[in-house]
This record gives structure tokens, sequence and C-alpha cells, in this order.
């Protein structure tokens, strides 16, 4: 997780980077020198947004960098590190248009590289001059370089043990009290969800717990699916679909990245952190369709798909949250394909059961560009979760609304109307763009974030 894309003292032998925004390219070209101008149109250079270009000096030394901006546009910048030659640079801003965080953090992701598994460890060697107004722009890299990182990590060496240490080590950096309850002792806890779909790995399910904070403040809880793997347990899944099931501990690394940034900017918050870490496996214990789980609030859940088990094993938290009758409930998970096809990979599916905080959630996210798009919880469609056997069963009896029915499912396990923002997300670029290589991402966090910095006790 370590990044050196920034330096805060000002170097002398910094290259300029100047920032020109697309609509006034013209308005800067016409005023430099001719040889500015000569080698621009040299390089039949156009101002596209993101579109960087080199001067050189008598010495054919690097003595300035363009780079044509769409200010609107927060990943302007996310692609110098690839364009640029390695060095320092520090920007000249002739239209006072980089007043912005969002271009800095763009290009501190665009600087992101997962190295773990590389013999040749090439690093980015490109430093950016970052002003102290901007300090916050390095706490939120660390927190989405670590959940990049954590869903990036093969199942093999991100499993339930290694979410829990993930999770001891950000309670030990932050002062905060860090509890998990493993294996069998799920059962003795009431955990039996959570136990049922991750019994047959070898590796032992667990709840994992962090709490941080001043009790007077306002009570925040994210509770996070850590599905390390999910081969779709007794109703497996095709090879293709299994490629990709070791980001489906996604959940888990987005609260445990947020929950790093409330805590280094020590926002007001009683925080708790909640995830369940399992891994679906296929072995003679295996949960099975038609078994009925007594969940840990007593609901009886029939279950018709052991492939829908991230609703399970969050319910199981869920119902622990709001026992406790915080403020606000934020689940993350990697839950339903039905959400992808609703709204894509770019972007977060979000539920809520409270209008006011399902406001305050899409303003964040339009002003951090960071997209979430609400989906409904239509009661009407409970009905396809009703149950010949049991109070309720874990997936829908027909092929619709999937990512609505999962939601209401989890809906049922929120006591005490507690307000609760569900987020039915991807984790994983799907192919590159600026500042968001393929691989896994965070998605929401940056939103959920500014909406509880601006709105804290509302």
């Amino acid at each position: 997780m370590a990044f050196s894309c920034f330096y805060k003292t000002i170097k002398k032998e910094a290259v300029e980077l100047i920032v020109v925004p697309v609509g006034q390219y013209q308005d800067w070209l016409v005023q430099q020198e001719q040889s500015k101008q000569n080698t621009l149109k040299a390089q039949n250079f156009k101002a596209i947004s993101g579109k960087s270009a080199l001067f050189f000096n008598g010495d054919g030394e690097l003595s300035a960098a363009l780079v044509v901006v769409d200010i609107k546009d927060m990943w302007s910048m996310a692609s110098l590190c690839q364009s640029l030659p390695h060095g320092d640079y520090q920007i000249t801003d002739p239209f006072d248009v980089v007043d912005s965080e969002l271009l800095y953090l763009a290009f501190g992701l665009g600087c992101y590289q997962f190295l773990t598994y590389k013999s040749d460890k090439k690093t980015n060697s490109i430093k950016l001059y970052l002003p102290k107004k901007f300090a916050e722009v390095e706490k939120t890299l660390r927190a989405i370089y670590l959940v990049r990182d954590m869903i990036n990590t093969p199942a093999e060496d991100m499993g339930p043990e290694e979410i829990a240490r993930q999770t001891q080590k950000l309670a030990q950096t932050f002062s905060a009290t860090f509890s998990e309850i493993v294996g069998d002792d799920l059962l003795a806890k009431g955990y039996r969800g959570i136990h049922a779909v991750g019994r047959a790995s070898a590796r032992a399910p667990r709840r994992i717990r962090l709490d941080w904070g001043n009790e007077a403040h306002p009570h925040i809880v994210l509770v996070g699916k850590g599905v390390v793997f999910d081969t779709g347990g007794l109703d497996i899944k095709p090879a293709s679909g299994m490629l990709l099931m070791h980001k489906d501990m996604g959940g888990s690394a987005q609260v445990l990245g947020l929950a790093r940034l409330i805590m280094d900017t020590q926002l007001p918050v009683r925080l708790t952190v909640l995830i369940s870490a399992v891994e679906n496996a296929i072995s003679g214990n295996a949960y099975r369709p038609s078994d009925v789980i007594k969940m840990y609030n007593g609901t009886m859940v029939e279950v018709t798909n052991t492939d829908a088990e991230g609703r399970i094993v969050l319910a199981d938290i869920l119902t622990e949250a709001t026992r406790e009758k915080p403020n606000l409930v934020m689940d993350f998970a990697t839950l339903t394909g039905a959400a992808r096809i609703a709204v894509g990979t770019e972007m977060s599916a979000f539920f809520a059961n409270d209008e006011d905080w399902a406001h305050k959630l899409s303003l964040a996210a339009e002003k951090v560009q960071d997209p979430v798009w609400r989906m409904p919880l239509y009661a009407s469609y409970r009905k396809l979760l009703d149950s010949q056997v049991a109070d309720i069963k874990n997936c829908a009896s027909v092929p619709y609304a999937g990512s609505i029915s999962a939601a209401l499912f989890l809906q049922s396990f929120i006591e005490h109307d507690t307000p609760w923002l569900h987020f039915d997300l991807m984790a994983w670029n799907i192919s590159n763009m600026p500042g968001r290589m393929i691989g896994g991402e965070a998605m929401g966090i940056r939103a959920a974030y500014e909406m509880l910095k601006t709105h804290l006790g509302v």
C-alpha cells in the first residue's frame, strides 16, 4: 500500500507542469513563445482532456510539460504517471483551475500499481507537488490503495484469517478495539448463517468486529461481505463464473478502506465495523439447497440456492448492527449480478430505507464524482421470497428483480427502523480507464465518506 507519488516541499529543480482547460487552450497557445507553438504543431497536438505534451530546451533536456483538462472531470490528470517521463513536477496553473483535491486524487490513483506477484517490480517514479491544503488526498489514497490491494490479492493469500489480521492491524494503528468469533464458536454465539456458509472450507469462518471513537458521537456501523472465494457451493458456478470470485470479499475491503479513512481523518463518530469472512467451498459437510438455517435473530431461512450465500452471511451481522440502534448502518457487498445488469460495472447500485440519507448520499456522490445509483426497495416483490417450509427463502423464485429481492431479504433483518444504506457493487474494473486500471476497485466509499463528513449530527 506504500506510495510516493507526491512531495510536499517545493523543489526548484521540479519540471513545470502546465495545466490548461480544454476551452481555454487556444487562448493559452497564442500567448506562448514560438518554440512552444512549433513543438505542439509538429506533434499535431489536439486539445483533448487528459492529453499531454512535452517541451525540451536547447540541450534536449525536459523543460516543461503540458496537460489539457476538463475541469468537470476529475480523471483528466489520472494518466500522467503513464504519459510523463520520470521525475518531479510542480503545477503551473495559468487559469486557476487546479484548486480541487479531486484532480490530485485522480493523479495519485493513476499511479497505483499492484506488484506483489511480479518478479520485475518496476515502480512509478513520478512525483507531483501536493499543496498542504490537500493533505487529505494522501489519506484517501491510503484507504483506496488498501481496498484495491485486498481485492487484487488471490484467495490463497486473502482468506478469512487474513481479513481478520488486516482488521486487527487497522485497530492497532488507530487505537481501536478488535474482536473475532471463529469456527464452531459462531454456533454458540448464534451466528448460524455465517457458520453454515463457511463450514465446508478448511479455513474457518469468522465474524470480525472493530470499534473506535467516542461513544458520545453519532454511531455509524459499516457491514462488509467477506466471501474470500465463491465456488457457488453445491450450486456450483461454471469455470467462467468462478474466475473473478476472489473479489467476492470486496465488501469487506470497502468497509476497511472507509474505516481507515474515517479514523485517519478523525471524523467525530463512534465507528463499528462488522465483517462476515467465509469461503463458500464444497465438501462433504457443505450446506445444501433445501436446508433451513436458524439465523441470529431467530428467523428460519430456507436455502434455495447456495450461490446466494452473501445475503445469508450479511443477515446475521445486520441484525447485530441494528440491535445497537446506531444512527446509520451501511453495508457493502458484491451481492448480485442483477445489479450489474441494472447499472453496469462502473457504479454501485444502492438501496435505502431512509429518504434523507439517500438524498445526502446522492448529493455527496455527485460532488466527489464517485457514482452511485439508487434502486427501489419495492415492497411488493417481497412475495418472491415466500417459503412454504420456513419464514423466508434466500433466493427469489423467479429470475427477475434479483438485486431488489436480495435487498428485501437483507431489509428483513434490519431491526428498530434503523436508517440503512445497502451498496450492491462490482468492486472490480473490467477494463482500463484513466486512474482505474483492470482489477480491484473502491466503489461508493468516497461518496459515503463525503456524506458523513458533511452531515454528521444532522
